[in-house]
């Protein structure tokens, strides 16, 4: 009777617990100030004080807790260092999410002597570098300080990489002021107001996305003093040398509730303004498709530049400013704007030897000396409204860009003189709106819409008018002008639906796009009376493109224990209309994806990823007129739309241990493509006539990447390394021919920075790469080899607190089988006198103390070789008063 008694007991028990519903509560923790309260202990108590659930708070001050009700009341306490305990007493579950303000705690502290501290700490999904413990006194901006933090690469062009992978932002103070224009911060805020550089892995600033997607992007998060949030900071330098000068002026205002990053800058000393204002990160955007870029027809010049820092060659005359501000509002909503203006002029003088190995055996030559003058006047604006908060996300940021160019040069090909004029103008403004809605507890609505429209006008013209044989009968004429107007409106509408439970996230995505294009261009020729005529109906264009889609997008999302799988597909049906005709022709695509991420214990993590996607040609691949994009080549299509149907593989693994600063990761990548045109190349008497044409083309690249960084301790050595081998395979269409390729391309590079005593570092970088083009003709096999170097090494000493020099040495070679090994040499010095008590110092610079005067450099294409010579810029002295108020 005992035993069916317990028996009926354990029973009803069981009824009673599974008839208890689960709650859910969230919310949002803030100080009084309004700012987040990061990692504040969040548990759910009864009157009795005993804990039923706990939880923290994330980088958003957001949390969220699973229990079973307790059937009686219960509350939500709230607690932090350095704040008073909050208790809310909770009488009945809200679905909203509860809002708690938490008042500072005063309290006296005993004094405490901290001896050592940690270079880099890990928390969750935030590495944490302590900037005090890597940075220099020397170090004047936090570009300074990111190179030398174990782990973090960073590019000739300001570009980040964290083990391997490019961020996607930086904030600051987990604001984001600048969008993707990180460099503005980077290379502007002191690194005297960071307290730490924060990289945070599966960075998700949606907060009503949290748990709603899986992030794969990282991005940086650079935490302020307390001292930067107290006080506007500026800072100015002024400097004057030898035919050379700059100035500058920045304002910086970090506080709780506005930010910003002002700043005018002027120079001629080869630093590329245009570099600070590019953008560089990636949009984190759920569901967001990216805005096509305007592409320019015409051009003066091949792209070929020196693959040596800018300062040495570049003759710039640059002016910028930016107005940067953030400005946060009460409920989660923040106004942003960025506008900047960039006034450029750039001189370019060069000589190139271009050699096309032909499959005739042929080789033909060309030999180009430039003199261009290049001005850019260019105005951006951007507007951005946001709310985000864990119900709720919003929003809707404007884009204005107007740049205009203005280019003009004298060219000699082969002993043939001429002139050369190329101004262009564009407008282009779009708007990009998101929302967000919670449905409960484990469903959400979201919205994007995507609007954008261009314009760009071009007109390249040449005097006296070439190629005579082909627009003139063979007759002489006075100019040859190229015009060509093109205009592009994009829109792009979605609704999505995602629901969740414990391991499961669906989302179901309706979208319509449309773009329509329309291109106008045509040829003009000047006779000798000053008469303009059209070339004729063959050098004409006007025509229209249109791309109407409906598209789907099913996702499913199974969360592992420290992963998850991801399958994905996007059926989209298009509608192309496009041609002078109208021809029409519709296509369906799949487009699946899959995604396997897994943690590999606590400090390694692999991914696999597989996509399959099928791309569409624009207007620019379909017109049939001749347009003359450069002074050498004339480009049309004799092809039906291109299609390119991509498949990609990819194998990412990354290793990050930090607390020995032990970092590494290994990329392989695959990627098969196949086209049904290819472009085919007649190249004859100085003119090449670029076609696209009908064939079926595949081509194959396979590539392998890794890097490794470790600090070494009993050393006080910074060590990282890198190698890339990639291999290439396809067929390239000239004269007439179709010959196979393929490609292979070997890097290997060290950087190694060594803190020799106090007062004295150094660091070496050398960079070592090969690569070989091979081509496959009927009648040879033709071989390009080029051999690549580079070496940069840098000495800093302080010879006393007053006194500082920096020694810099740059090296490049390039050997080209058969031939004599080009070599390029330069030697830089700082020198920098601080006085005693002052916020100032003065700097002398001494750029390229060799006086070397020309640059060489060799490029291998598949069937190409050149030779590019560029003049440098002359020795520099360059006397600078730095200051910081």
């Amino acid at each position: 009777m005992k035993c069916l008694s317990l028996l009926f007991l354990l029973i009803f028990q069981g009824l009673f617990l599974s008839a208890q519903k689960m709650v859910m509560v969230r919310g949002v923790v803030k100080d009084s100030t309004g700012s987040p309260v990061i990692a504040a202990s969040i548990t759910i108590v009864t009157p009795q004080g005993a804990g039923i659930s706990f939880t923290k708070t994330d980088q958003q001050g957001g949390f969220e807790c699973r229990f079973q009700e307790p059937g009686e009341r219960w509350s939500v306490k709230a607690t932090a260092l350095g704040y008073q305990p909050y208790i809310l007493p909770v009488i009945q579950p809200n679905e909203q999410p509860y809002q708690i303000v938490m008042k500072a705690a005063k309290r006296e502290l005993a004094a405490v002597t901290v001896k050592a501290t940690a270079k880099i700490q890990l928390s969750s999904d935030t590495l944490k570098y302590n900037v005090n413990a890597f940075k220099d006194k020397n170090d004047r901006v936090v570009a300074d300080l990111l190179k030398k933090l174990p782990g973090i690469e960073v590019d000739d062009k300001g570009a980040i990489s964290y083990n391997g992978k490019r961020i996607s932002n930086v904030y600051i103070d987990g604001d984001n002021l600048l969008g993707g224009r990180y460099n503005v911060a980077t290379n502007n805020v002191p690194v005297n107001a960071i307290e730490q550089v924060q990289v945070i892995e599966r960075d998700q600033p949606i907060k009503a996305l949290n748990g709603f997607t899986v992030s794969n992007s990282v991005s940086l998060n650079l935490k302020l003093t307390d001292s930067a949030h107290i006080r506007t900071i500026n800072t100015g330098q002024a400097g004057i040398g030898n035919n050379a000068y700059t100035a500058e002026l920045n304002n910086l205002i970090f506080q709780r509730k506005i930010k910003s990053i002002n700043n005018l800058k002027s120079n001629n000393v080869g630093q590329n303004l245009q570099n600070e204002n590019a953008s560089l990160g990636v949009s984190l955007n759920d569901n967001n498709p990216i805005l096509p870029s305007p592409q320019p027809y015409l051009s003066m010049t091949s792209d070929n530049l020196p693959v040596v820092d800018e300062k040495y060659y570049l003759r710039n005359t640059d002016h910028a400013g930016n107005i940067n501000a953030l400005l946060k509002m009460k409920s989660d909503w923040g106004l942003r704007l960025n506008v900047s203006t960039l006034q450029l002029k750039r001189k370019y003088d060069y000589t190139n030897v271009m050699n096309y190995f032909l499959a005739t055996a042929d080789t033909i030559r060309y030999n180009e000396i430039q003199h261009n003058v290049y001005k850019l006047n260019q105005w951006q604006v951007e507007a951005q409204l946001e709310k985000n908060s864990p119900s709720i996300y919003l929003k809707s940021i404007t884009k204005l860009d107007i740049p205009k160019w203005n280019r003009t040069g004298n060219t000699t090909q082969n002993d043939e003189y001429f002139r050369q004029h190329l101004p262009s103008h564009q407008q282009m403004i779009s708007n990009e709106t998101s929302i967000i809605k919670i449905l409960g507890t484990k469903d959400l609505f979201q919205y994007n819409s995507s609007i954008q429209y261009y314009k760009l006008a071009e007109n390249l013209q040449i005097f006296p008018g070439l190629h005579t044989d082909l627009v003139n009968n063979n007759e002489p004429y006075l100019s040859l002008s190229q015009e060509v107007l093109s205009k592009s409106l994009f829109i792009n509408q979605s609704a999505t639906y995602k629901t969740k439970t414990d391991r499961l996230i669906l989302s179901a995505t309706a979208g319509i796009s449309f773009e329509r294009d329309r291109l106008a261009s045509s040829l003009w020729k000047t006779d000798s009376l000053n008469a303009a005529h059209e070339a004729g109906s063959q050098f004409a264009n006007n025509l229209s493109f249109e791309n109407a889609s409906l598209s789907g997008k099913l996702s499913a999302i199974y969360l592992l224990p420290k992963g998850a799988i991801i399958a994905e597909a996007t059926p989209t049906y298009n509608s192309i209309r496009y041609g002078v005709k109208g021809t029409s022709e519709k296509y369906f695509t799949a487009n699946p994806i899959f995604e396997f991420r897994k943690n590999l214990g606590r400090y390694a993590e692999i991914n696999l990823r597989y996509a399959a996607s099928t791309e569409f040609g624009q207007i620019n691949d379909i017109y049939t007129g001749a347009i003359l994009v450069n002074y050498r080549e004339f480009s049309f299509n004799e092809t039906p739309l291109p299609k390119t149907d991509r498949t990609s593989g990819s194998l990412r693994y990354t290793y990050r241990k930090p607390i020995k600063m032990f970092f590494y990761n290994l990329f392989l990548t695959a990627d098969q493509t196949k086209q049904n045109f290819i472009t085919s190349y007649v190249i004859d008497r100085g003119i090449t006539k670029a076609t696209a044409m009908a064939f079926d083309n595949r081509q194959e690249k396979y590539s392998l990447n890794g890097n490794i960084s470790k600090y070494l301790f009993f050393l006080v050595l910074n060590l990282s390394g890198n190698a890339s081998i990639s291999y290439g395979k396809g067929n390239v269409f000239y004269n007439g021919e179709i010959t196979p390729f393929n490609s292979y391309n070997t890097i290997l590079g060290a950087t190694l920075r060594k803190k020799i005593r106090k007062s004295i570092s150094m660091s070496v970088t050398g960079e070592a790469g090969e690569i070989v083009n091979r081509q496959y003709t009927s009648k040879a096999i033709t071989e390009n080899v080029i051999g690549t170097g580079k070496i940069r090494a840098e000495w800093q000493h302080n010879l006393s607190s007053a006194v500082y020099y920096k020694l810099a040495y740059n090296f490049t070679s390039f050997r080209q089988s058969g031939q004599e090994t080009i070599r390029n040499n330069f030697l830089d010095l700082d020198v920098r006198y601080i006085p005693a008590k002052w916020k100032s110092y003065f700097e002398v610079q001494c750029i390229n103390l060799l006086g070397q005067s020309q640059y060489r450099q060799v490029t291998s294409g598949t069937n190409q070789l050149s030779v590019l010579q560029f003049p440098l810029r002359e020795r520099t002295v360059l006397v600078k008063y730095v200051v910081s108020l």
